[in-house]
Formats: structure tokens, sequence, C-alpha cells
């Protein structure tokens, strides 16, 4: 179908920017190209508003990339929409997406060094800004799209760009939206400079001829197209805003009637619905109604609970079937599905805020305001004409707020706080001052109560001067990408000695969508899947909610994905290693194979990929910073616990319970009738990988991080509840305080309301008390007859004394049979230190060189190999003969690493130590040499970016123990890493590795074919 003509395509080919050849050149915006570019060009900041549908978000940036003012960033409020509009901008100019176009959202990068447009959520640039400053815009134009979205984020990134602006004179800055209030971000930004303006570019609505139209209908309109009951009570209980916003089945049924009036009346099966519901169990119910209609209808969720990829299945157009997409706000800015010809509009949102009595984030119902009633007009009327039904009356919808009130106003602003207060740029390190800056400054009191709690848990300390600064503490809880109280969590488990478990729960306690699949509509399925991995005995060891038995399945499913999966094709790249027909086809289609694994034991393949970036990047800050308790830490997983630990899958066919298509076809977009499915429940048995251990924990941390936030009625601190316990005052009875005691004097609890209430179970857990105030349990949690002490605060690891004994001399064998093998000494300077310490006759050394006049009575009798390449020829074998080292005498390996001596890439570092740990693991397992201990010693810096705990992993090596390295014992380290930032450590480290050989029962007897393989080289 030719595209229709824009206005301004009779323009002279001569225009200095040309504009894009492609059907969008009808889009309204390109006719203001010109004056878009010249005005962003005159002035730092500009605005462009502009109707829904008119091409501000996928053609402002390629207008300013043609003007040559690339690189650009462009925010959206959300994933979903970072996503899409990459994808959309990316195919408009025949590029992939990573290339010229990229992304980050979250831990998923897809850009480049090339990148000349970088689409971010707000939530990425604001972490940016507060870790680099102004090093973090980078950037010739930095556009803020869908400003009138107040969220936390979105405002603390214009309060940060409003002071980078006063610094830095060539940035320009744009500000987009449909519906936000022209005034106040004029006013916002007057402060500038002299003569400054803030430049407002208006969109002006196109010709009728050249845009689609759009046809608002209210509830009385519905209600006379459907034929029901004038009486609309049912559908919008009472005449103003103060009215109850609960979902009633009239409503949903109200919606399912309008659905079907909609089908029958359109001929065109593409053009689709979109409904906008609140809360997923609103999402739900919709669906229950329509699974009946699944011959007509195909319907789509749209919900931060569904994987991105699913949900970008929406964005394709169906020819067989009307599509029906059912989302959330998540679909109401920015993105453009295609043939959606009708929208129903539940005047509905879910709104988090801060709630008080419960101590945590809660959510309620709120009507939306008129200006994103505007934006959920705008998903219509895009690609063709569009008919939108608000579900209010018109009278009712004219006394909607005009926008929505700014998160900032409603939330505890604990993580904030400390986030700000932690940032290195003066300009903006000052909480207060900074937030006090705002387009709508919050209560001095919530910021007052914020740092008060910070101090309390000493992340914050007060200097002589009176700023707020970060303690260690801090600093280490800011590093991570994380929520406040998963947070602390995580620091918590590290404590008492298992931070991997912990990094994992408090990474899936802000996971959407979390690895085991929720089958949309079928919530008894999704319980019977998370039995499958934490059911039987261990769930019972849980005393709080549904949330934390969810979260342990999922950390159990995650542990199961790895030693099942994972470790089987873990070992089978080490048989394939050394072999000369290398499988390279498993290679390509690894992927695949996962994806089917995970579709047999219903978990979800991204999910688990997300969650191991993650993993990964809090584990790394732990390394960089190097607390107290990283030095014990031993990261042998608690799903080798029991090692015995065997599952063999029996797979078979089952009906299909997929009631969301993962993918749609336009030729056939049917859902499979059958899926294979394994049977082999449970999973993960009772009590197996440490759950039990890990899930009391959880619960324990979990009620000390509430009891933090908690203020008992003294005004003292608080502390866990305690229980009921003989000599202690009888607590009052609960039937009495609802007035159903049918017990009287014979009841064995108080019917007085002076007595003690029994503490509430459900206030110290993930979920709450959804109760609040009216909990007839205490929410106080009493301090203890004992006397309490704080405990003390995450201290950083004490650097190394010079004079006192290395623990590295410990690791050394003892037994005459016994030496140490110190690899790729080149000037044998680590090995002369050693020699110091150590009988040198003990001590093997290699060194890629030559053999030369080298002479060190020290090493007199120390047996040196020269002329050995690192790491193939030191551990595997030279060419033409067998590996001189006699390895049946060594007890321990020492590998002294500068990565830049080796490779200058990060990546090419990282092949290096990749293969040394391969090539160790196949001579270990394949020689049986299981009592060797590696000791890799290098920058801690470097460690934690390489990622060398996962290289590790990935071949069976576990870290053990880590301490400093001991310069005046064992040499002086030439490698340096200059932190910039306070607090991380840079240092050279020694990481102690253990070898942990996959079970024979697991994996059959491979260690005679690593043998075979290693021997014939």
């Amino acid at each position: 179908m030719a595209a229709v003509s824009s206005p301004a395509s009779s323009c002279n080919s001569s225009e200095p920017f040309p504009l894009p050849s492609s059907s969008f050149t009808s889009l309204p915006v390109v006719a203001m190209k010109r004056r878009i570019i010249e005005k962003i060009l005159e002035n730092r900041v500009t605005l462009i508003v502009g109707d829904p549908g008119c091409g501000k978000s996928s053609q402002v940036p390629q207008f300013l990339v043609e003007a040559n003012m690339a690189p650009i960033l462009c925010t959206q409020p959300r994933r979903f929409a970072v996503v899409a509009v990459a994808k959309m901008v990316a195919k408009s100019r025949n590029s992939e997406v990573g290339e010229e176009i990229g992304y980050h959202i979250g831990h998923s990068k897809m850009l480049s060094e090339g990148s000349k447009i970088v689409f971010k959520t707000a939530g990425v640039l604001l972490d940016e800004m507060l870790d680099k400053g102004l090093s973090a815009l980078k950037y010739k134009v930095i556009i803020l799209d869908e400003v009138h979205e107040r969220s936390v984020e979105s405002d603390l990134v214009l309060v940060c760009v409003k002071q980078f602006l006063m610094k830095n004179n060539d940035l320009r800055v744009v500000l987009m939206s449909a519906t936000a209030d022209i005034t106040r971000y004029r006013d916002y930004f007057k402060e500038l400079g002299r003569g400054e303006r803030v430049e407002v570019v208006a969109i002006p609505s196109p010709d009728q001829r050249t845009i689609f139209q759009r046809r608002v209908s209210y509830l009385e309109q519905v209600a006379g197209l459907l034929g029901v009951s004038s009486d609309l009570s049912a559908y919008c209980p009472g005449p103003s805003p103060s009215a109850d916003t609960e979902i009633k089945p009239e409503l949903q049924n109200l919606i399912h009637d309008l659905i079907l009036y909609i089908h029958e009346k359109e001929p065109d099966i593409e053009k689709s619905i979109l409904v906008f519901l609140p809360t997923y169990y609103s999402l739900e119910q919709q669906w229950y109604q329509l699974a009946p209609f699944h011959a007509s209808f195909e319907v789509h969720i749209l919900h931060r609970s569904v994987d991105t990829e699913q949900a970008l299945a929406a964005m394709k157009i169906c020819r067989s079937r009307r599509k029906v997409i059912l989302a959330t706000n998540i679909a109401e800015s920015s993105v453009t599905i295609p043939k959606v010809a009708y929208v129903i509009d539940s005047c509905r949102s879910l709104e988090v805020f801060w709630d008080a009595s419960r101590k945590r984030d809660a959510v309620q119902l709120v009507w939306v305001s008129k200006s994103q009633a505007e934006q959920r007009r705008g998903r219509t009327g895009r690609t063709c004409d569009g008919e939108v039904y608000r579900l209010v009356p018109s009278a009712f919808f004219n006394k909607l707020e005009e926008h929505e009130p700014p998160a900032i106003l409603k939330l505890s602003l604990r993580q904030q706080v400390l986030h700000i207060c932690c940032t290195e740029s003066r300009a903006i390190n000052d909480a207060n001052a900074l937030l006090a800056k705002a387009m709508d400054p919050p209560n001095p009191g919530v910021i007052d109560d914020a740092l008060s709690m910070l101090l309390s848990i000493q992340a914050l300390r007060k200097s002589p001067r009176g700023r707020y600064e970060p303690t260690f503490y801090g600093r280490l809880l800011a590093s991570f990408p994380l929520s406040f109280d998963a947070s602390i969590l995580v620091v918590k488990f590290g404590e008492m000695g298992m931070l991997r478990e912990g990094i994992l729960l408090g990474v899936m306690m802000d996971t959407q969508p979390l690895p085991i699949n929720r089958p949309f509509g079928d919530d008894s399925l999704f319980l019977e899947y998370v039995d499958h991995y934490f059911g039987g005995d261990s769930s019972k060891t849980i005393s709080g909610g549904r949330r934390e038995v969810v979260l342990m399945a999922n950390l159990c499913a995650f542990q199961f994905w790895q030693r099942v999966f994972k470790d089987k094709h873990r070992l089978e790249n080490l048989k394939q290693l050394l072999s000369k027909e290398r499988d390279k086809d498993l290679k390509l289609m690894f992927p695949e194979i996962e994806q089917e694994w995970c579709n047999f034991h219903n978990i979800i393949r991204s999910s688990f990929y997300h969650v191991s970036e993650m993993y990964e990047d809090i584990l790394g800050s732990f390394h960089r910073f190097r607390p107290q308790f990283i030095s014990y830490s031993d990261s042998l997983p608690s799903y080798y616990n029991p090692y015995e630990f065997d599952h063999t899958c029996y797979v078979e066919c089952k009906p299909s319970e997929d009631r969301i298509p993962h993918s749609v076809d336009e030729d056939n977009n049917q859902s499979p009738v059958e899926v294979r499915k394994c049977v082999s429940v449970p999973f993960v048995p009772p009590n197996a990988f440490q759950a039990s251990a890990i899930a009391k924990n959880m619960a324990n941390f979990i009620k000390e991080i509430r009891t933090q936030c908690a203020t008992s009625d003294n005004g003292h601190g608080a502390i866990e509840p305690e229980d009921y316990r003989e000599g202690r005052e009888v607590p009052v009875c609960v039937y009495f305080l609802k007035g159903v005691c049918n017990r009287g004097d014979q009841c064995t609890f108080s019917h007085t309301l002076e007595s003690t209430r029994p503490a509430c179970k459900f206030f110290a857990s993930l979920q709450g008390c959804r109760n609040g105030e009216s909990c007839v349990f205490s929410h106080v949690m009493r301090r203890q007859t004992t006397s309490y002490y704080a405990p003390p605060p995450c201290l950083p690891e004490e650097e190394e004394d010079p004079s006192s004994t290395s623990p590295l001399l410990d690791l050394f064998p003892t037994s005459s049979e016994g030496c140490v093998l110190v690899f790729d000494d080149s000037d044998m300077r680590f090995t002369s230190s050693i020699a110091n310490r150590y009988p040198s006759w003990r001590i093997l050394s290699t060194s890629s060189s030559s053999e030369t006049l080298f002479c060190d009575p020290s090493l007199a009798d120390t047996r040196i190999f020269w002329g050995l390449r690192h790491p193939y020829e030191t551990i595997i074998s030279k060419a033409g003969g067998e590996n001189p080292i006699p390895w049946k005498e060594v007890k321990c390996v020492l590998w002294f690493l500068n990565p830049d001596s080796y490779a200058e890439t990060p990546e090419k570092q990282k092949t290096i130590l990749q293969n040394f740990f391969e090539y160790m693991a196949i001579r270990m397992l394949g020689d049986a040499l299981y009592e060797i201990r590696l000791v890799l010693t290098m920058n801690n810096t470097r460690f934690s970016h390489l990622q060398v705990e996962k290289l590790a992993r990935d071949s069976f090596f576990f870290l053990g123990e880590s301490f400093p390295h001991n310069s005046t014992s064992f040499g002086e380290f030439s490698e340096t890493f200059t932190s910039q930032k306070p607090m991380l450590v840079s240092r050279p480290v020694s990481y102690v590795f253990h070898l942990h050989p996959p079970s024979h029962i697991q994996f059959g007897d491979y260690t005679s074919l690593l043998h075979k393989s290693l021997h014939s080289q």
C-alpha cells in the first residue's frame, strides 16, 4: 500500500536534512524536521509537544543523526518501550539492533562503540549519572521522552541533568511528551542562564486527510451500544473520583460484552483490540472470560511478569483470528502496536506508595489522570482509524486530575537518598539540596526519615561539618543494582557464609519474570510447578507467606539448571576440548537444546540468563569492595549437597498448557496441541541443595530487615518479636478483640485491652500484613529483656601486615612427597621469593623464556622448565612429547598473573584464563589429581572485571578463600590498577580454588575419557 504523502514531501530536494525514504514520511513530525533541528541547535533545552502517534519517539533521534549530532541518548519510562522503539528505529534504518541503534535495559545491553542512537530506561541513565557524574553524559543530545510520566527515576534524571547543564554548555536536552504541562517545564529550566529560554516546538495536528481518526465514547454511550441498564453505578460507583476503584465482576462482564460487540461489527479481522486493566488479577479475570472464544481471538498479555520477547509477539499482525491485547500501563506510551483499532480503557491504574503502617512499599488502585487517559487514547489511530471506550461517565472523566501525582511524593526514598549520598559529583551528592531542586520537592520530613534510618543501620554517618557521608557498608549497598531490602538481605547472607545463595535470592526478589514459568490464568498449575522445586517438608520450614515459598522454589530451579544442565555441558566441553574432531554443530545448536530442556522443566531460559548477569555483577562488587567476610566466603554452591544427587529426564507428551502464544506465525498461529514435559518429579527432592537451611535464614533475615524499619511504642529501636513463654504477660485474645470469643472466663488468653497483643507473623514477611493499622495482632517489635547491642556494620578487609606470616605458606605441602609448582615466572622473581621461605628442592617452576645464564644460588635445587608456553604447553603438552612436569608430585599450583602481559583486550585475557581453568580441569580430572590447590594471584579489580570466578566455575573450580598478597614475603606485584572510587580496594589478592569433580553417579565414567584424551596429545 502506498504511503500517504506528507505535507513536507514537496520540499526542495536540496534540503540539507534529507527526509527518510520510507512510509514514515507520512508522520506529522516529518513536516517539522527542519524547525526541530534548528531549535535544538539554537537552544540547550527544547520541549517537543505532539499528539500520540505523531512520530516523536522514532523520528526525532533520526533527524539528529542526519544532522551530525550523534551520539544521541533517548530515555523511555519502561523496558518494553525501550526494546520496541529501538527495534522499530533499527528496522526503519535497515540496521541491526546493537549496531547503529542500541539499547540498555537493566543488565541487558545491545549496543556498540559505534552506536549513534542509544535507548535506555530513565533508571539506567540515573544509575550512570550517580556513578560517573557528568562523564555519564557523553552524548551530544539527550532526549527525555514521555516526561509527563513522573517516576522517581524520571524526576531525579531531570534534576541531575539540570545540574549538569550548568557545567556543560555544549549539551543539548530535548524533552518530549504529548500531555506534559508545558508551563511547568519552561519554568523549571528558566534559571539556566541569562537570555536562555526553553524553546517549545508544537507539532500541529495534521490535515484530516493525512491521519487516522480517533473517536472517544464514554460509559453512557457504551451502555447504549450494548443495551445494558442505564444505572451505571455497578461499573463506576459514585459521581466523582473519590469513588471506589475496585474492578467488579459487572465491569469485567461489560468489557467482555464490548469485545464481542466490536468483533461482530468489525469485518476486518486484522484490526485488534487493546484493553487497559490495572492488575495481573484483573487481566486474568478477563482472560478467563475470553478463553472459551479461542477460535475467534488470539489473546496477548502485556505485563511486567511476561518475558519481553514474548510480549513483543503482540506487535505482530494476526490474519486468522482477531488479536486482543490485555495490558497494564506497560502499553500506555511510546509503543505503536500495529492495527490497534479499538482501545477499551478501564480508567484505573495501580499506584505504588510507601505504607508507613506496614513499613514497606504497597500498591493501591487509583483513577487515572486525564494525561494518562490521553496516552491510552493515543495507542489507536496510528496505523488505522480508531475508537476509544472509556468506562467512566463523561462527567466523571471531566473531574479527573489533569496529571498523576509524581512518585517522588509518595515513596520513602531510602534507596534514592543513599545513592545520592554515595555520588562523587558534589553537584548532586547532597540529598536535601538535590531533592529540594526537584520539580516537585518531597516533604523534608520524608528525607529526614530516610536519613535517620540510614544512620541507624550505619549505612551513613555524619561528618563533623554535619554532612551525611556514606560508610563502607553504605557504599557497598549502593553498588548493587537491587532494591534496598534485597541489598541488605544479600549482605546478611554474606556475613553468615552463604554469599552466593544470598545474591541469587536478592536478585530474584527484584526479578520479573522469575525463572519458573507462570502459566497465565492457571494459578494451580503454577503452584504445581513451584512444588516440583520446593515442596514437601522443605516448604514447611518457611513461616512467612507464599512469596517466600515462590522465591525459594525459583532459587532451587536456578540451582537445578546449574547442576543438571549446565554441568553436563561444562563436562561435555572438557571432553571435546582436546579432540581433533570437535562437534561444531553442538555449539550452534546449544541455545535450541537449552530452550527445549527448559521447556521440559517449566522454566524460562531468558530469566535464568538475566539472573546470571545480575549475579555476576553483584559478585563483582563484593570482589571490588572486599568486605571482611569475602576472604573466607566459600563459593562451593549448595546445589552440590548432596553430592549423590541425580536427575534422569523421562519425557512424555502432554496437552499444551501454554495459554499465551510465545511467537506468532502469520500462516499458522495456533499453539501446539501437545508439548513434551519431563515427568521425573519432584525435580529437587525435599531438603536437597540445603534448601531448608537457606529458607530458615531467609525468613530470619527478612524479619530483621522489617524490624529495622519499625519503631516501638517507647521510641527505642525495633528488635525481633518475643514469643509467648511461661512467666510472661498473657497476650490478649484476638477473638475478644473481634467480639467473637465464646470461651468467656475459660479463655486462656487475656480479655483486657491493655494486655500485650501477639506479634503478627505476616508483618515481618516479604508480603507484609495487608491489614495495616487495623490488624488485631501487634506490629510492634518489642525489646528483649537481655541487653541489646547493635550488630557491627559490614567492615572492609584489613590490609596484609608485611611482618605477619602469609596464609599462602599454610597452603604449601608439608610432607616430603609434595611440591609447589609456579607457572610462567619469566624472571623467576616470585620463585626466588618463595625459595627464601620454603625448601627450594620442593619447588617446580616454568617459564616461557628460553633457558638463559640465569643464576640465583637460592634456586640451585629448584627444577625449572624453560620454553613452555602457558597455559597449553605447561599443563597439557609441548609438541612432540609428553608433558615434562611431574604432576604426581604437585600439591599446590601458583600463578602470579598480570593479564596485560598475555593479551591487550579483556576478551582475549578472558580466553587465556578460560583455557587455563579448562586445561587444569582436564589434567586434574584425567590424572585424578584431586588434592591440588590452585592459587591465582592478581589484582582484585581485574579479577572482578574479568569475572574470573565465573570462568573457574565453568570448569568446576570453586573459590575457597582469598587473602591479600604479601609483597614482602613473595615478591612485589608489578600490576597496578588505580581505583577512582572511595573505599574500593585495588590490591593484589591470592585466590585459592579447589576442584569439585562432577558426580560419576550423574555423568558416568568421564575420567577415563579425559585421561585418554590428555595422554594422546
